[in-house]
């Protein structure tokens, strides 16, 4: 189980005392575990298909979106998703969950523990920098407009945007 050794080593590497759960009939492993952004406690889960050729990690928001603002997430996250460069997308499941999950096909190359590291590590940034909006969005009754508005001046994003994008303010004439 090429895949599961891969996983194992990423958690060595991390000095971790997780193990993962291996099906050597499907060729499919598990880890999951728990992991702290911004002070919060978020779910990691990093699961390997040998068969299909696929490594996939997860992380889950220790929250959920509130009922009444599942339009308003969607929106934020197709934002967060479409303007900035994360290896993954962000998303919210029709229950309100929320998770980043970066899919790799490892098919066609030698997969080594450091690229979990670089997923584990986009999804970090993405919650540690976003993470604010990301609250509200889901847990109070603010609109998206107006954190999304209070996400572009806080990153100063409409600077160097092409003409014509949405991802930040108006471009000035």
């Amino acid at each position: 189980m090429r895949i599961a050794d891969t996983i194992e080593a990423f958690i060595r590497g991390n000095e971790w005392n997780d193990e993962i759960v291996r099906n050597e009939g499907t060729g499919k492993s598990l880890l999951s575990t728990n992991f702290l952004i911004s002070n919060q406690l978020f779910e990691l889960g990093v699961e390997g298909d040998d068969n299909a050729g696929l490594l996939l990690l997860s992380l889950s928001a220790p929250f959920r979106v509130i009922e009444g603002k599942y339009v308003d997430a969607c929106m934020y996250f197709n934002y967060i998703n479409n303007c900035f460069n994360f290896s993954g997308k962000i998303s919210v499941s029709e229950n309100g969950w929320i998770s980043y999950r970066v899919p790799l096909m490892t098919d066609g190359f030698e997969l080594e523990a450091r690229m979990i590291d670089n997923m584990l590590a986009s999804g970090i940034t993405l919650f540690e920098r976003h993470f604010d909006a990301i609250a509200a969005i889901a847990m109070t009754r603010k609109s998206y407009e107006a954190i999304r508005e209070e996400a572009i001046r806080e990153n100063d994003q409409g600077k160097a945007l092409p003409e014509g994008s949405d991802c930040g303010i108006e471009n000035e004439a």
